[in-house]
């Protein structure tokens, strides 16, 4: 694949910053970048973060783009992807605006073969970190032994919030390591040195935007409609990197050694074998989903305890859905 026009409308946001950087890594030659955000959020982004400056929405062009990556509002992603399609465009979808409807959900180590299911619509949707961590290390669970129930605990960066979010962070640390007073403006509390129980607007039956979110889309992901998955999301006060304890119950019982077999040959899965690790810190730049602390659940006939930790910005974010634009450009020949 080379020679290709990719445009990225919401370029300034975080992920929207990784994108370029991991089709270079991934070696796709581009012949255009175009480059679309908000003159504010592109004029407070680092300085030599773009290659080329972005250019203000008013001005998004799609004809002649082969992909176009949607990292801005969500509330403009359905029409954008509309008009991207209509220009000749194959779709990435990263605001979770279009993970709702019919549009395939990808993780290209789990449900791999949706894209060339799509390719007549063209347009694709990322999960949410969580639920790609999730599919990634649960599907070699289910086709080995058959997943019963799933139970996770999540621990959610600031920066799910975005870069308001990392912000905020920043400066009520800041504040608090003074003495200066802090307030809470993105966060529902005070973010720093806390943990918040609730991640999300609220939503039917108690659960979170974001438990809901991670639990139907791992769901979708995995072509598992009927599992019995709950999620209970904190937010932490870190900057990046997500991490999940999971527990896991299965059907039929797996030995521990065999479990870690199954995870050492999953696609994407990096096992550790440091008892102490993954942490947040060793995973940040990684398009590895990280496991650790892998052990039998001795409270269910057949099950185990897990630790998971993902980069959201890399494997949650812009190398998922690199890795989607690829697989679907190959799908349209």
């Amino acid at each position: 694949m080379s020679g290709i026009v990719v445009a990225i409308v919401g370029a300034a946001s975080e992920v929207g910053r990784e994108i370029p950087i991991v089709l270079g890594e991934r070696g796709l030659e581009l012949a255009d970048l175009r480059l679309y955000d908000t003159t504010n959020e592109a004029e407070e982004a680092d300085e030599g973060v773009f290659s080329v400056p972005p250019q203000s929405p008013d001005s998004i062009d799609f004809e002649g783009v082969d992909l176009a990556f949607l990292c801005g509002p969500p509330t403009e992603a359905r029409a954008l992807a509309e008009c991207a399609v209509e220009g000749g465009a194959l779709v990435v979808d990263l605001t979770a605006a279009l993970a709702d409807g019919d549009v395939p959900l990808v993780v290209p180590e789990v449900n791999a073969d949706v894209v060339a299911d799509g390719i007549g619509r063209g347009v694709y949707a990322c999960p949410t970190p969580g639920a790609t961590a999730l599919a990634v290390v649960l599907k070699p669970f289910d086709e080995a032994a058959e997943l019963r129930r799933v139970a996770v605990t999540g621990f959610e960066p600031a920066s799910m919030a975005g870069t308001p979010g990392v912000d905020e962070l920043a400066r009520q640390s800041r504040e608090l390591l003074t003495g200066a007073s802090t307030e809470a403006v993105v966060f529902s509390h005070r973010a720093a040195f806390n943990l918040i129980p609730h991640v999300g607007d609220a939503t039917i039956g108690g659960r979170t935007q974001a438990e809901w979110d991670i639990e139907r889309q791992a769901r979708q992901v995995l072509g598992h409609a009927d599992l019995p998955l709950v999620v209970t999301c904190v937010q932490v006060p870190t900057f990046y990197g997500q991490a999940y304890s999971v527990q896991v119950e299965t059907e039929r019982r797996l030995d521990l050694d065999a479990a870690r077999a199954l995870l050492r040959r999953a696609p994407g899965v990096l096992l550790a074998d440091d008892p102490s690790a993954p942490t947040l810190a060793d995973v940040v730049g990684s398009d590895a989903t990280h496991v650790g602390r892998l052990r039998e659940d001795p409270t269910v006939p057949h099950g185990f305890v897990l630790w998971v930790v993902i980069d959201g910005l890399r494997k949650g974010g812009a190398t998922n859905a690199v890795q989607i634009a690829e697989l679907a450009l190959r799908a349209r020949g």
